[in-house]
């Protein structure tokens, strides 16, 4: 259920590049807060090509799922755990953060590599940059749901 009202419709632009710093820092916010958890998925580029290439298809939405039915007790025992996150305020907005990955399970995210190199006092400075950034790009999401554009109500999400 949505809980803010839609700001425009989903026109397939949807979603931003982000550092490899906010990443990576979010990323060990998670793994902190959800400890011995799984902390990744992949997609094959086929299956998203499937979804994409599906007539008026402008985007995919990743929604968060469990396999696990909780009783009425693990959900009292949830709903408490919950509480007492909110309380200590250890709640914060969730992301998915999208990199590419190679035939090797290898992520594809932008590598330091020295661009420019000074001498200052018998130290030798080296500034970083980003190679190749346009061909290896970090994503996050741009519509979380609920609240953002185009949200649906479907048994997804209810």
């Amino acid at each position: 259920m949505e809980t803010q009202k839609r700001q425009h419709p989903i026109d397939g632009t949807e979603g931003d590049p982000i550092e490899l710093k906010i990443a990576a820092a979010w990323t060990k916010n998670y793994r902190i807060m959800n400890p011995n958890e799984t902390i990744s998925h992949f997609f094959g580029n086929q299956i998203l090509q499937q979804i994409l290439d599906q007539p008026e298809c402008l985007g995919i939405r990743i929604y968060y799922a469990n396999e696990v039915r909780l009783n009425w007790i693990q959900r009292i025992f949830v709903t408490i755990s919950n509480f007492l996150r909110w309380i200590v305020g250890a709640y914060g907005v969730k992301h998915l953060i999208l990199v590419g990955s190679d035939k090797d399970g290898i992520d594809q995210i932008p590598e330091k590599v020295p661009t420019e190199v000074s001498e200052n006092q018998d130290k030798v400075m080296v500034a970083m940059s980003f190679k190749a950034a346009a061909a290896r790009t970090i994503a996050e999401q741009a519509s979380p749901c609920p609240g953002g554009a185009g949200c649906p109500e479907n048994q997804l999400t209810r």
